[in-house]
């Protein structure tokens, strides 16, 4: 199955963790959404990122071909969070050749406005950087740390 992952699931040590038979196949972007922390997380201690709808604005991330028993892994991880905290969600994202391509991704059913940590974003970033995202994304996630 075709899954755009952002955020922490692109974190090389949680990826390979959470479904270890991934396959990376390109970047893309979420047209018209945001990153929201809208879950929390008692194992960072901070805000859990998700997306959310937001006109103009766009989520970097990868599509990766992901197996049923990844999938079952990774459902299993975001269990972390209580039962039903995340979701999967058909979305159409952008490839940077604009190519677009109907794929799923996990989104939040949100509870409330949280702030990450420091320790997460510095996690989150590390994915961003081994998968070569853009300046534009990392700027993008530089910006959401606490001031």
């Amino acid at each position: 199955m075709k899954f755009f992952l952002y955020a922490d699931n692109l974190n090389p040590t949680q990826l390979k963790r959470r479904a270890p038979e991934h396959k990376f196949l390109y970047l893309a972007t979420l047209a018209d959404h945001t990153i929201k922390f809208c879950r929390w997380s008692s194992q960072w201690r901070c805000g859990l990122a998700s997306i959310a709808p937001s006109p103009g604005e766009k989520v970097w991330g990868g599509v990766f071909e992901l197996t049923d028993e990844d999938l079952k892994i990774m459902d299993q991880f975001e269990d972390d969070v209580p039962q039903g905290a995340y979701r999967h969600l058909q979305i159409t994202v952008v490839n940077e050749a604009g190519d677009k391509e109907l794929v799923t991704t996990y989104a939040a059913n949100p509870i409330g406005k949280f702030k990450p940590k420091d320790h997460y974003l510095d996690w989150v970033l590390k994915g961003l950087k081994q998968w070569k995202l853009p300046e534009e994304a990392i700027e993008q996630w530089q910006a959401y740390r606490p001031k």
